[in-house]
């Protein structure tokens, strides 16, 4: 039977009758997003009432999603079917079918292009909907850490796993670390409860998921240590924290890092005997730093010679000092850079594996089963394997960024499969209509989610995910091992992640390579640890790891090397300031700073027409990247997008705060509502990302901020996007007779797939 597809309107928001019979609380985790917050779940009936903290829990944590956990669960825009498409692409209209005939469809599909172009002409791209831990520990390609669940092709002889990894955390979390320490990030974290002085550069704690380092930050400014957030914006964490506020130009950080250094080696405060026996390319350093005299990043970054003096001498001086960093640093042209400058300036001053600096996790400590699948031997390579040689080796898997020149122009090789797994791709990457060019050429486009994205437009086979609530898996914290349980049975037809993805290896063949059942998962996961599946359903708030006691400068013992020779593991055995991996591969070894190619030092001529500088990414509150536009109480938290502007740009615009305005780029022109204010540096604004989607209000529909950024704009080491250090401008809306809908992604009056 046909789906007919809903109109726009607005969902009720879901609360518990009031006559519910039963009511029970059961400890577990967190369904909404996958950061595994520790939650008691309050049932009625055998629904989803509300959550509540858990106590005594490493993140005993309820955000403001969290807080809405029922109406997200019992949305009425879910996807609870199979569905096919049955008219043309982007025409919106879909059948439900049976799981066996979508799997047929799919399994048919796949082995047919194969037949045709390769088992590489396939690909799958997984998003943040498919982080939960286990899902990762058991699909994540080798040599990856947990942020991947992609690796279910491999098998079938096609090297194109790929993600959302192409655009986020990869740069800092693998490329960077690689390259300074021959480490992960996953691997250290940052000693904040010892730490004496705390820089949060480009990062905003007070919107992660999960929260944990802010309840960190609030337990040290309340025992004396100085927080400093570098950041174009004031943001909730400065705010929050009373903290110091160093308003920096979007895409300077490296310049900044380095001035400091400059200092610091100029003032000989470095730690000389790390500087002397432990680091490779001191020397370089030291020449290259003098060109970054304090006037001159001055005139770079925006902030004052002499904040940047005494910030670079107080860092010298503390007995501790943490850098929390994200996003801020990856979306510039030299983002793997000007993290590594950032390290290079901690490991410098004495803060690498030391108190209250950044830590290497204990080699020892406690670890699950992860299964690991190698990617196909005597296959083509992944695509963006020669653009992106260090993501390639780091992540083990596709660039995503090459994904739609090999589908519309078949290079290197064509495309002509693709599943899109708990991901949205036309909302999340530069050029939307060239993505929405690329699904559309597709012969097999799969959706695989719990909610409506504007993808599914393009799609000839949409599949029901199930919510964390409705799943079984475990999360590790630090020294805690818990159980996720299912707390409710699947809504409709929807299945986990994990069981689609399982399901799919038995029907292609090769379904021996992982548990068949979530249940046998974690079996399999917790093997050699001493620790039983029983003993985690005994123990719902999670049992207890040995942890070892934390030691020190393991550099110098050889704990941080398989081969267990004391240093690094890196090229040189050292801290590798020039990083000899880098240099191997054709890239500038030392941690250069590169002005943004689309900035108003180096590019003056689009500045004259376009002189605000654009930044995009931040977090919110009421969203979790792209999803939760349609739940009315997220929503009405902030009910349409903004962009944050500062007061003199404002008034020098003839723009009041709240107005509907304009965000125009030499590439597009979208349109915003002003926040004006204070808390952000003067020429730079923020406009908010996620929009763009087939759910939720016109406005956030309309608002999707990839068609302000630039595909051709990116690191040359990670290929990761620039959406920030870009150029810009706001304009007063025109008059309101000349609005018309811009959603491109469904049919007038029609807004996604039935439910």
């Amino acid at each position: 039977m046909e789906t007919v597809l809903f109109e726009n309107a607005p969902t009720a928001e879901y609360t518990v009758p009031a006559d519910a019979t039963s009511r029970t609380v059961v400890a577990g985790i967190c369904g909404v997003c996958p950061a595994g917050c520790g939650v008691n779940i309050h049932l009625a009936d055998g629904r989803i009432e509300r959550l509540t903290p858990l106590r005594d829990h490493p993140l005993g944590f309820v955000c403001p999603r969290g807080a809405r956990a029922a109406e997200i669960v019992y949305s009425p825009d879910r996807i609870l079917y199979p569905q096919r498409r049955t008219g043309a692409r982007g025409e919106g209209k879909f059948e439900r079918i049976s799981w066996d005939e979508a799997y047929d469809m799919l399994v048919g599909g796949l082995r047919d292009i194969a037949a045709k172009h390769g088992p590489e002409a396939a690909a799958i791209y997984t998003g943040r909907g498919n982080f939960e831990f286990g899902l990762c520990e058991a699909f994540g390609p080798t040599r990856t850490s947990e942020t991947s669940a992609n690796a279910v092709l491999f098998p079938f002889g096609s090297p194109n796993s790929t993600g959302v990894g192409a655009l986020c955390y990869a740069s800092q979390g693998m490329i960077a670390p690689r390259a300074c320490f021959g480490e992960h990030l996953r691997g250290m974290y940052e000693d904040l409860d010892n730490a004496d002085l705390i820089l949060v550069w480009g990062s905003n704690p007070a919107t992660d998921s999960p929260p944990g380092n802010m309840r960190r930050l609030k337990a040290a400014r309340k025992r004396g240590a100085r927080v400093v957030v570098i950041d174009h914006r004031r943001s909730e964490t400065a705010r929050a924290l009373h903290a110091e506020w160093l308003g920096v130009r979007p895409g300077t950080d490296g310049a900044l890092a380095l001035g400091m250094l400059n200092i610091i080696i100029g003032e000989g405060l470095q730690d000389k005997n790390f500087a002397r026996d432990w680091t490779h390319g001191f020397d370089d350093l030291r020449d290259y730093a003098r060109g970054f005299k304090p006037e001159r990043v001055e005139t770079i970054t925006g902030i004052p010679a002499d904040t940047i003096i005494e910030l670079a001498r107080a860092i010298a001086a503390a007995a501790g000092c943490s850098f929390l960093m994200y996003t801020g640093l990856e979306y510039s042209d030299s983002g793997v850079q000007a993290i590594r400058a950032v390290w290079t300036l901690q490991a410098l001053t004495g803060h690498l594996d030391a108190p209250g600096g950044k830590l290497f996790r204990m080699p020892d400590r406690p670890r699950t089963g992860r299964i690991l699948t190698e990617p196909p031997t005597g296959s083509r390579p992944p695509l963006g394997a020669d653009e992106f040689p260090l993501y390639r080796q780091t992540r083990n898997e596709a660039h995503a960024s090459c994904l739609p020149r090999a589908i519309l122009d078949g290079e290197p090789y064509p495309l002509r499969a693709l599943i899109i797994s708990g991901a949205s791709i036309i909302t999340a990457w530069p050029d939307p209509e060239h993505w929405r060019r690329a699904l559309g050429a597709l012969d097999l486009l799969v959706a695989v989610n719990r909610f409506p994205t504007a993808d599914m437009a393009h799609a000839d086979l949409i599949l029901p995910a199930a919510t964390m609530f409705e799943t079984q898996s475990y999360m590790i914290h630090d020294g805690r091992i818990q159980l996720r349980q299912r707390v409710i049975e699947p809504r409709g037809e929807a299945r986990g992640d994990y069981l689609i993805f399982t399901e799919l290896a038995r029907r292609l063949g090769y379904g021996h390579l992982w548990p068949q059942t979530e249940e046998a998962m974690v079996e399999r996961a917790l093997e050699g640890t001493g620790i039983t599946l029983a003993e985690l359903r005994a123990n719902p708030e999670g049992v207890d790891f040995p942890v070892p006691k934390m030691r020190h400068r393991k550099y110098e013992t050889g704990e941080l090397r398989a081969d267990g020779k004391p240093g690094f593991d890196t090229p040189t055995g050292k801290f590798e300031i020039t990083s000899e991996w880098l240099r191997a591969e054709g890239y500038e070894p030392l941690p250069v700073y590169v002005e943004p190619s689309e900035g108003p030092l180096a590019n003056g001529a689009t500045a004259g027409h376009y002189p605000l500088v654009f930044n995009s990414g931040a977090r919110t509150q009421s969203a979790f990247r792209s999803q939760h536009y349609n739940i009315p109480s997220l929503v009405a938290l902030q009910p349409k997008p903004q962009v944050t502007i500062h007061n003199a740009d404002a008034d020098a615009r003839g723009i009041a705060d709240g107005d509907p305005v304009d965000v125009v780029s030499p590439r597009g022109r979208v349109r915003f509502w002003a926040r004006v204010t204070g808390d952000i540096a003067r020429g730079a604004v923020e406009a908010n990302m996620g929009g763009g989607g087939p759910l939720g209000s016109e406005a956030w529909q309309n608002a999707n901020v990839n068609e302000l950024t630039d595909p051709d704009n990116y690191d040359p080491l990670s290929g990761f996007p620039v959406y920030k250090a870009l150029l810009c401008d706001v304009v007063p809306a025109p008059p309101a007779g000349r609005k018309k809908s811009r959603n491109r992604y469904f049919p007038a009056g029609k807004s996604a797939p039935a439910t």
